[in-house]
């Protein structure tokens, strides 16, 4: 029996040497995992163009947003547009620019705590997308129904950053969303573990963390997410357990190649968990959410492209498709 006994105390000690582990390892994580990057927004004014409008949410915070082109009867479709944190709905000109062109109706709306629409107290917003901008996106989607212009108008949807990620599930929630853009967005898992690697030698020695499985990292890194929805009060949407309901060949994805946030290998991740069909580009030159601003006629063109492939035939998207990757050869 001296084996069982010498067996149940090693058992013993490895359950009480993880339980302190993680006791230490948790709250450093989670303070790792709520640490906002220092982005550098570059805001809009407000268009004098645009209609306002009032949007009351279900808990009764009102958001706030601006239509573009609202006054059109032979609009191509509806382009829901998702701001990044600390971005505004007037941000939505600088992306949609070819799309207000080409007579898309364009509907911006500031999340909840963000830009003009209400704060909603005891929460401030992060980079990591919770159910309650996902509420924001609900209330939106109703506010359309209650406007029969907007109703019978097809959806699309557009987001950047934080915003994008917001697109994307919502695509997943909602399929009447025939399309989607998403500018630097990422899934929460994916990036929270890339972050993790690079700055948890700040927590543990590198050694000791290269001794652990990835199950059990994937674990501590769970818990330290449930530990900050308990600190904030919110929880966190995760795009890798819903993407199953998105059709992956909806979906364009654009990143920097220089974004030290999002990088092409956090992009191309996401891509995987989109699925096969989905598009990425990786533009050489941009920084985070700057792909517009370093190859504007490049971004137009895919962008039009992949909304009129959404709402046309298969045949116009294959064609699109090849457009593009005679572009990425060139």
């Amino acid at each position: 029996m001296l084996w069982v006994s010498i067996s149940l105390s090693a058992i013993i000690v490895v359950v009480a040497c993880d339980f302190l582990y993680r006791r230490y390892v948790t709250p450093r994580i989670t303070d790792i995992f709520e640490n906002v990057p220092p982005f550098n927004i570059v805001s809009e004014s407000d268009n004098p163009d645009a209609e306002r409008l009032l949007i009351p949410d279900s808990d009764g915070t009102m958001l706030k947003g601006s239509l573009i082109n609202g006054h059109r009867t032979d609009a191509k479709g509806l382009v829901l547009f998702l701001p990044e944190l600390r971005g505004n709905q007037w941000m939505a000109k600088r992306y949609c620019e070819a799309l207000i062109e080409q007579g898309y109706v364009i509907m911006a709306v500031d999340f909840r705590s963000q830009g003009e629409s209400a704060a909603m107290p005891g929460y401030s917003p992060i980079h990591w997308i919770t159910e309650y901008e996902m509420a924001d996106v609900d209330s939106m989607l109703q506010f359309i129904d209650s406007r029969p212009l907007l109703r019978r108008l097809p959806l699309l949807a557009c987001g950047v950053s934080r915003g994008g990620v917001a697109a994307l599930v919502a695509a997943c929630r909602y399929p009447r969303i025939r399309g989607v853009v998403a500018d630097s967005a990422f899934g929460t898992m994916s990036m929270s573990k890339y972050f993790v690697d690079r700055f948890v030698s700040h927590v543990i020695p590198d050694w000791v963390y290269a001794l652990l499985p990835d199950w059990h990292v994937d674990l501590t890194l769970r818990q330290a997410m449930l530990l900050s929805e308990k600190r904030r009060n919110c929880r966190y949407v995760h795009l890798e357990t819903e993407r199953d309901t998105l059709d992956s060949n909806s979906v364009l994805l654009i990143s920097g190649g220089r974004d030290s946030y999002v990088t092409p290998e956090i992009a191309a991740r996401l891509q995987s968990i989109i699925g096969r069909q989905c598009q990425l580009w990786i533009v050489p030159a941009a920084k985070h959410n700057m792909s517009r601003s370093v190859c504007a006629d490049e971004y137009d063109r895919r962008v039009l492209n992949h909304f009129e492939a959404c709402l046309g035939t298969t045949s116009r998207t294959v064609i699109i498709r090849r457009e593009n990757e005679l572009a990425d050869a060139a």
